[in-house]
């Protein structure tokens, strides 16, 4: 394992500023608020999702100016030298035909971080709920699995898999179809994750969603590390300051409790690990 950093952190990998269609926050305001709450390493994330199922809200657009949210980046790195630790940061919706265009967008900048996320299913985005009206509830969540395996092998210019069983978000009452019955299938994606050199995210945002867990569920978190899985980060998602570092001591001692020793912040899209 290389790249081993001993130093006190606190890190905050997965946020969302004003490039985000659902953020209002300026990029310099969630800057503020992160030294201000001692974090050391702060990841702007934002969204760009192509062909983004748009027919609860058309006006939004799921893509920013990315070479204007690099310069951005550079320049408050300049700006907060020596207060905190920024990084160029995007978190890009896959879906299984969009390989080789999502791949266009991250070359073109100069990225330390992406995160891959599933937001959007047979063409239908989890938001808006219409995706879970067409199938049983198991169904629902194999098929979410099935497509973000399809997706990630199409896909490799990405960091980490972003809150995996992120269904739960908007249709909590998915919590009663059992986890071990996906096994298999997630079983794949992480193989096929850690085959690529690849991780996962510890993402606090459920708690903010009232399903009362991280995505993903510690369940699955145990499983990776029983496969041997090291690469881990851990983000709050937030939109606005108010939930910036969200669970963060609580999911130190979490992913300490199920044995993991690092966890990790990437630089130029290569991970460095940071011992617990």
């Amino acid at each position: 394992m290389a790249n081993i950093q001993t130093q006190p952190f606190k890190v905050d990998f997965h946020t969302h500023c004003d490039y985000s269609p659902d953020s209002k926050t300026p990029m310099e305001e969630m800057i503020g608020r992160a030294i201000e709450m001692g974090i050391t390493d702060l990841a702007f994330t934002d969204h760009v999702d192509l062909e983004p199922d748009d027919s609860a809200e058309p006006d939004l657009k799921w893509d920013f100016d990315r070479t204007a949210h690099e310069h951005a980046v550079d320049a408050f790195k300049r700006a907060y030298s020596g207060k905190i630790n920024l990084y160029n940061g995007l978190e890009i919706g896959i879906q299984p035909h969009l390989g080789k265009e999502n791949s266009k967008i991250v070359l073109a900048n100069q990225y330390d971080f992406v995160i891959a996320s599933v937001h959007t299913v047979e063409k239908k985005d989890l938001y808006n709920k219409m995706y879970f009206e067409n199938h049983t509830d198991k169904e629902a969540v194999q098929i979410y699995y099935q497509e973000c395996y399809e997706s990630l092998k199409t896909f490799n210019d990405y960091s980490v898999l972003g809150h995996l069983d992120l269904y739960l978000r908007y249709k909590p009452a998915l919590k009663a179809v059992k986890f071990s019955d996906f096994d298999d299938i997630v079983t794949e994606i992480y193989k096929h994750l850690i085959h690529s050199g690849k991780g996962i995210e510890l993402n606090a945002g459920g708690h903010r969603y009232g399903i009362g867990h991280n995505n993903p569920h510690s369940y699955w978190l145990k499983r990776f590390k029983e496969m041997k899985g090291e690469i881990l980060t851990l983000g709050s998602d937030a939109h606005n300051p108010d939930y910036l570092g969200f669970h963060y001591h609580e999911n130190i001692d979490l992913i300490r409790s199920i044995g993991f020793k690092y966890i990790c912040t990437f630089e130029k899209m290569k991970p460095v690990f940071h011992k617990l």
